[in-house]
């Protein structure tokens, strides 16, 4: 494994490797006990989502599952018995406080009371909540101190007004293809203190990631390229 000491690792999808991937339900409670018991691990990212009669439920999918199958609504003991997923709340208790967890709101039912009551009494170092779009992470205004946002810099990102992001919280700017990364684009966003990372999967290879990463000096890295 590189070396891991100055950069901040985020879990996607909760995975701590690509080589976890074998052997662990993503999103799942299972993995992030195991996630959480690493030292290199800053970050743990949830793809959350709301089942039909009202719980919210970690599941990213398959690209059939995420753009079609999971459009349709189903009740949690269906999801459960079909994809085998957990509650966020069951997730949520096995990570340890002294990480940070990334909720990547995949759906527009979910609310701010869902998310504060499955976090129930923990204290997690930070919640980062990033979602489908910034007008849509409005909802989650007026939380805790220790909530943030993530902007997911999407191709018209250079239209939006990082100043007026920053002032409505967002704390992070995540690139979404390779080509947006650009030395202007990493000091701007430090310049209004914004952490910059990149966790872009359309990379042609883990060495091509890494360039990137060691060329704009990238502290924010995904667990898929390590």
């Amino acid at each position: 494994m590189r070396d891991l000491t100055s950069k901040i690792v985020l879990a996607h999808k909760g995975y701590f490797d690509r080589e976890g991937r074998k052997h662990y339900r993503e999103n799942s409670r299972e993995l992030c006990a195991v996630t959480t018991q690493k030292d290199y691990i800053g970050i743990i990212e949830l793809d959350v989502r709301k089942s039909k009669d009202g719980i919210p439920y970690c599941y990213h999918g398959s690209t059939w599952e995420y753009f079609v199958a999971l459009k349709f609504r189903r009740n949690f003991s269906e999801l459960r018995e079909k994809y085998h997923v957990d509650t966020l709340k069951e997730i949520l208790e096995v990570i340890t406080e002294d990480k940070r967890v990334l909720l990547d709101i995949k759906d527009r039912a979910v609310t701010k009371e869902d998310i504060l009551s499955s976090i129930g009494d923990k204290k997690f170092q930070e919640v980062i909540l990033g979602g489908i779009s910034t007008s849509f992470l409005k909802r989650f205004d007026g939380m805790p101190k220790e909530f943030v946002k993530v902007f997911f810099g999407n191709i018209f990102c250079n239209f939006y007004s990082l100043e007026r992001l920053r002032k409505e919280n967002f704390r992070y700017f995540d690139v979404v293809f390779p080509f947006q990364i650009s030395a202007e684009l990493v000091k701007k966003t430090r310049g209004l203190g914004m952490e910059f990372g990149c966790f872009s999967l359309f990379f042609r290879s883990q060495k091509s990631y890494w360039e990137k990463v060691n060329r704009y000096g990238i502290r924010r890295i995904s667990s898929d390229f390590i």
